[in-house]
């Protein structure tokens, strides 16, 4: 009955080698056609190489004290040894498109400085060819990522200029994208100042909700959610975006404009009245399509 049940296990180690084969070369095809992973990621598995030369050892080493010889490692254990090696694959692809801050491909991330008292307001402008995404959240004053997609989008550089208590930074690509270039970047701020934002890109979606803002500039195509207003924030819009508003705050349009009802129409634009003390000021580019809806 071994004899049956080796050459069926040596069947199953083939098929497995060959699933691994498969995969290395289907993940080297995806890198080399580009769109879905940046080529840091190979970067992040040659980093690896303890954990590969570790697992192909101790089947080695179990090869060897166990007297098992056959032509092709690993096949006295049937799948083991490659599906472990494939494990080891699926484990650093998870890790990079996690963002796993410990990895190769993370090392064109970019963080401000820590959140002081020597900082009272700060302003973000940001200049990109390609998407952004923004939010709050950020443990330090900001923090830039690249996308886990790729692109030819450069990694960030920033600028930091202090005057007084304000900060303002600049964040621009850097000279050239090598392994590093992502269809664009994360960027994360602290919720715990007051914010001006402008934005130049090509594509762009920011979740703003829980920033106060004190003036806000988009030049993109893409989705703005904003949370209530401090008092009055203006903003200004150029290309096709949906803007989100609460419900409860005011905003007055000036330039083309799509809204929903409720909303008055004014010789500059339209107007809404909500029940809070802060409005937007929105001026729109005479070119651009812009929908104004209440969340």
């Amino acid at each position: 009955m071994r004899g049956p049940h080796a050459r069926a296990r040596r069947r199953r180690a083939r098929v497995a080698w060959l699933v691994l084969a498969g995969s290395v070369a289907l993940l080297g095809a995806v890198v080399a056609a580009g769109g879905l992973l940046r080529r840091s990621v190979v970067l992040d598995l040659v980093s690896f190489w303890p954990g590969w030369i570790f697992t192909a050892g101790l089947f080695l080493i179990h090869r060897w004290a166990s007297g098992v010889r056959q032509r092709f490692p690993g096949y006295g254990l049937g799948p083991v040894l490659p599906y472990s090696l494939a494990g080891w694959l699926v484990a650093v692809l998870v890790l990079h498109m996690a963002g796993w801050e410990m990895l190769p491909s993370s090392a064109d991330r970019l963080e401000g400085p820590a959140v002081t008292d020597r900082i009272a307001t700060a302003a973000m402008d940001v200049r990109i060819e390609g998407a952004v995404m923004v939010e709050a959240g950020a443990d330090l004053l900001y923090e830039v990522s690249s996308l886990a997609s790729a692109g030819a989008v450069a990694p960030p550089r920033g600028e930091e200029l202090l005057t007084g208590d304000d900060l303002e930074v600049r964040l621009r690509e850097g000279p050239e994208a090598g392994w590093f270039g992502s269809a664009g970047w994360n960027l994360a701020l602290n919720p715990g100042r007051d914010w001006a934002v402008a934005v130049a890109a090509a594509e762009v979606e920011a979740d703003l909700r829980d920033l106060a803002l004190r003036s806000l500039r988009v030049e993109a195509d893409g989705v703005v959610r904003l949370g209530p207003a401090r008092g009055d924030v203006p903003a200004l819009l150029a290309g096709a975006l949906v803007v989100e508003v609460p419900a409860e705050v005011s905003v007055e349009v000036s330039g083309p404009v799509t809204v929903g009802p409720g909303w008055e129409a004014t010789g500059e634009g339209a107007s809404y009245l909500g029940d809070g003390t802060g409005r937007y000021l929105i001026e729109v580019d005479p070119d651009s399509d812009v929908v104004v809806n209440q969340a």
